[in-house]
């Protein structure tokens, strides 16, 4: 086997392992989950894990890496610029919602662990979480300040944290509607939170 034929299954093996681990999350609660039951999950021993991961917490932060790999896609959407108006703005903004909309609504159970698990992440990884979550936000308030200059920073802050509310609410109920309705549904009722077709 070759070195990248390695890395692929390396790669292949731990993405298994966060499929199997969000799945044990979402129905048992992390502290209910142990390693060896998320091995068995994944095909693969309790020990073979450690291979990949260093502790139960880094495979839950895993988890949570991918939620946020997931809904923060900036880097497949058109970019505006500091002399953008408000128009680009909002054309970026709904396209960031979009994507949002899209990664909560194709990846329910993840968000379900997102949602009701965070709290047992240890502080090192819970830390860069929170990096993560507040470089996302303040692009989305930047945005939500262009296209509404009119408002005060309290009112662009409140509006984007209510719509990532919203957003993150794919964890908290079972919807029977589809990925693509749920998407399409959480998309429309964002931008119409923020106002983007006043």
């Amino acid at each position: 086997m070759t070195g990248g034929s390695q890395a692929t299954v390396r790669i292949s093996r731990r993405e298994v392992i966060v499929t199997a681990a969000a799945d044990l999350f979402a129905q048992s609660g992390y502290a209910a989950v142990g390693m060896d039951d998320i091995g068995a999950a994944a095909g693969v021993t309790g020990p073979a894990i450690y291979r990949h991961f260093d502790s139960k917490a880094a495979v839950l932060a895993a988890v949570f890496d991918r939620i946020i790999d997931a809904v923060d896609l900036v880097s497949t959407v058109d970019r505006v610029d500091d002399t953008s108006g408000a128009a680009a703005a909002a054309d970026l903004l709904r396209q960031l919602i979009y994507a949002y909309a899209r990664g909560v609504a194709d990846r329910r159970r993840l968000m379900a662990v997102f949602v009701t698990q965070v709290h047992h992440l240890p502080p090192e990884h819970a830390v860069r979480l929170r990096e993560r979550q507040r470089v996302l936000v303040r692009r989305w308030r930047d945005l939500v300040g262009r296209v509404h200059p009119d408002r005060s920073a309290e009112q662009v802050r409140t509006s984007v944290h209510a719509v990532f509310g919203l957003l993150n609410s794919v964890g908290t109920f079972d919807s029977p509607l589809s990925d693509d309705e749920l998407a399409g549904q959480l998309a429309g009722l964002a931008a119409a939170a923020l106002a983007l077709d006043a």
